[in-house]
């Protein structure tokens, strides 16, 4: 909820105005200490000259635990909020760690406190219990038929020509709950690995690299937060290194992740990858 006018009088009935379903709003204090959200429904206009914008929203990155969060926020405290906030959180920009839907995306070299994992499946929510009863043993199939009746499966869109090579379930390279799937390119090679699962361990530390030959980009991807990890163009530049996309949906609970190994997989060709794990999400899900 906030003011019509801004602290200088300012009105924001434009801006506000313009704000819709899956906008992203940020509240700062300072560099290291402030929230993003995401606009989960319609927005409420005031209803006369002292009512408020209303903006039902839910979160979908922070800061809290850089030296700008310590102590309360006193009445006199200036504050900023963004109705345009940028969609792309980067490891070579952050100043203090920033928790991104389930992951934690680390400045390299931090010595500061650090959000701790929290065990899900222990939680009692109702997508852990879900997430429970899909737990299974372990398996291995070169099979498609039968790797598509592995809990969580989804068949993805792939490059034209690219094949099923093999999937496992519940083995130490597995998501605690859910699948891992690796599918060949049109030679024949190591294409694309592929897992899909509840995430029981959250929040995954991402930390950034030396010189910035790789980041960890905070995204959003149709609506949830994703990580993007790639090498970016520039003098560090690793044309070798895999791209790495997930996907995580709040709702359920549940990761979608590609990493890849063909060419057009790496360094920084990071959209083939994206369109991949894209596929992979049921849309009705998505907010």
């Amino acid at each position: 909820r906030v003011h019509q006018t801004d602290a200088g009088g300012n009105s924001w009935a434009s801006e506000f105005g313009a704000v819709a379903v899956n906008d992203l709003f940020e509240w700062r204090k300072a560099d290291d200490c402030w929230v993003r959200y995401r606009v989960a429904g319609a927005p409420v206009a005031p209803s006369g000259a002292s009512g408020r914008w209303e903006f039902p929203v839910e979160w979908i990155t922070y800061a809290a635990t850089g030296a700008g969060c310590t102590g309360e926020v006193g009445a006199g405290t200036v504050l900023s909020v963004d109705e345009v906030a940028p969609t792309v959180v980067s490891t070579a920009d952050i100043a203090s760690p920033v928790r991104y839907g389930a992951d934690l995306l680390i400045p390299y070299g931090w010595t500061g406190v650090v959000e701790e994992k929290r065990n899900y499946l222990l939680q009692g929510s109702s997508e852990a219990r879900g997430a429970s009863v899909s737990r299974s043993s372990t398996a291995r199939t070169a099979n498609l038929a039968e790797a598509r009746n592995f809990p969580y499966w989804r068949d993805p869109v792939l490059p034209t020509g690219w094949t099923f090579s093999y999937a496992e379930k519940g083995t130490g390279v597995t998501p605690v709950v859910g699948y891992c799937a690796v599918y060949n390119n049109e030679r024949g090679y190591y294409g694309v690995r592929i897992c899909l699962g509840f995430i029981a361990y959250r929040p995954s530390r991402l930390i950034g690299a030396i010189n910035n030959s790789s980041v960890h980009e905070g995204r959003i991807i149709d609506g949830h937060a994703a990580n993007v990890w790639y090498s970016p163009q520039g003098a560090a530049h690793n044309r070798n290194h895999s791209v790495v996309v997930s996907i995580f949906d709040a709702s359920t609970g549940n990761f979608y992740y590609v990493r890849g190994y063909d060419s057009s997989l790496r360094g920084s060709k990071v959209d083939v990858a994206i369109a991949i794990a894209r596929s992979l999400v049921p849309k009705a899900s998505a907010p």
